[in-house]
């Protein structure tokens, strides 16, 4: 019965190349597959081990990382952010006003959305710009792309954020103090990753590899610059709109969107943080896990340390080129859903996307 999903259709007649989906509760997955193709050229089916990019759902992972540092004793949530990076970050606009590490963990720091995002994105195999291309991705867009240099995390940030950096200016800044307005920031998720390197002494890489994938055993998990490190054979291919696009990129504040995972590790992640919500886990206690999944700030902002929490359910979304996924789970059911597509921009994705979670929901109390 579980195995017999009406997703196969969806798949059939949808632009998404390939997908991956789980449903899982706190202590099983009830169900995962893989539909449509890894790399449809080649006819290589998309399964619960294709590995490929999940963009902003890597930010679940470091809401866990900052309250693991923080129940180490590394760090406190009310710190100043200032007492831990290598630069100071002041708001022009309020230079009195202290951000704090609970303000850039809920996306209200006062950091505006950065029109950086894109220079983020280094592509080490160059776009090839085609007419199926540049219907999905403007020319100008390809070029800026392409012409992306290759730069340390602290580096791209200091252009911004230093006042002597090239693309520094007071319009990078809320004009609202720090906890007063949430605007969703890569660029802050990236700031928080400095923070624990800080006061851990280590990597933030390998920090999420000490107390988090080793722990859940994900030893299919990691940053998309590590890609050299291993084989990445079942890894997939991206597609945006109708053309594959290198899928060797990776983002410069990787913290923020650069994980790789798959539908089998990725799984482990969310049984575990289901499991934690309800009664703690092999990473945190309940009571840290309900600090991550809780409402934060104002209850009117959803949000949690880095997660989304809502009146039902708690999770995150995300897009990259190439690359569409959700992850959520109710809170009283405590059962929830994965979903990776490494497709984006495609022609009525978001039709068969809200196909495919509704399918997924539509068996929540029968599988549970």
């Amino acid at each position: 019965m579980y195995h017999n999903l009406p997703l196969c259709k969806i798949a059939a007649n949808s632009t998404i190349k390939g997908f991956g989906v789980s449903i899982y509760t706190k202590d099983n997955v009830f169900y995962s597959k893989g539909f449509g193709y890894a790399n449809k050229e080649e006819k290589i089916p998309y399964t619960i081990n294709t590995v490929q990019k999940i963009a902003s759902i890597s930010k679940t992972l470091l809401g866990v990382s900052l309250i693991k540092a923080e129940s180490l004793g590394l760090l406190k949530l009310d710190d100043p952010i200032n007492e831990y990076l290598p630069f100071p970050l002041v708001n022009p606009h309020f230079p009195n006003s202290k951000i704090t590490i609970r303000h850039l963990s809920t996306h209200t720091s006062g950091l505006e959305k950065s029109k950086y995002d894109y220079n983020a994105l280094f592509f080490p195999t160059p776009i090839h710009l085609n007419d199926n291309l540049n219907s999905a991705v403007p020319k100008e867009l390809v070029t800026l792309l392409n012409d992306n240099e290759n730069l340390p995390m602290i580096d791209f940030l200091s252009k911004i954020y230093m006042p002597n950096g090239d693309w520094y200016t007071d319009d990078n800044f809320a004009k609202n103090k720090p906890g007063k307005t949430r605007i969703y920031s890569n660029n802050g998720a990236a700031f928080l990753a400095l923070i624990i390197e800080k006061s851990s002494g280590i990597k933030y890489v390998d920090f999420v590899r000490k107390y988090i994938l080793s722990p859940l055993e994900m030893h299919n998990t990691l940053f998309d610059f590590e890609q050299n490190k291993r084989s990445i054979n079942q890894e997939s291919f991206l597609y945006h709109g109708e053309v594959s696009i290198p899928n060797d990129y990776h983002l410069i504040t990787y913290p923020a969107g650069g994980l790789l995972t798959n539908i089998s590790d990725f799984s482990k992640f969310m049984i575990a943080m289901v499991k934690g919500y309800n009664e703690g886990n092999a990473i945190l206690s309940q009571a840290e896990c309900l600090e991550i999944m809780s409402k934060q700030i104002k209850p009117s902002f959803n949000q949690g340390i880095l997660w989304e929490v809502n009146e039902k359910s708690i999770g995150h979304n995300g897009d990259i080129a190439g690359v569409t996924t959700y992850t959520y789970f109710l809170k009283e059911e405590g059962i929830g859903y994965i979903l990776f597509c490494n497709i984006a921009a495609s022609k009525n994705i978001d039709i068969s996307i809200e196909e495919i979670k509704s399918t997924l929901k539509k068996y929540y109390t029968q599988f549970k």
